[in-house]
């Protein structure tokens, strides 16, 4: 079979059912990307371990204590979560920059599924 431009192409290219292809690993990030196949469907899909995200969340929200900031002319800004990059990346195609969408990420922070990468205790 020919494409367009005469190159010879297999009709059976990415066609088998149910298929999952590495592309790309990142080691160092324990990130891997795949290209994979359900049926009909074509994705690419990014993997990432957060294992070690989630436990430095934990311990930073178990050393936060409140009204830490007051009198504290030099501590201007708190941090108040940490979140993978491929999620946050997803997170931005769903509810946009946090810079103009903030009401939505403080919702997303706030729902008790997505404690765990908060950095705080209480409510954003």
């Amino acid at each position: 079979m020919r494409n367009g431009r005469g190159v010879k192409t297999s009709p059976t290219l990415f066609k088998e059912r149910d298929m999952k292809k590495l592309l790309t690993e990142d080691r160092v990030a324990g990130k891997k990307t795949y290209f994979q196949t359900e049926g009909d469907d074509t994705h690419v899909v990014t993997e990432q371990k957060v294992d070690h995200i989630l436990e430095h969340n934990k311990r930073q929200a178990n050393d936060w204590r409140s009204g830490s900031m007051i009198g504290n002319t030099q501590h201007h800004h708190q941090k108040v979560a940490e979140i993978p990059a491929t999620l946050y990346y997803d997170l931005v195609k769903k509810l946009g920059d946090p810079r103009q969408n903030m009401n939505a990420w403080k919702k997303w922070l706030n729902n008790p599924e997505n404690r765990f990468f908060r950095s705080t205790g209480g409510t954003v």
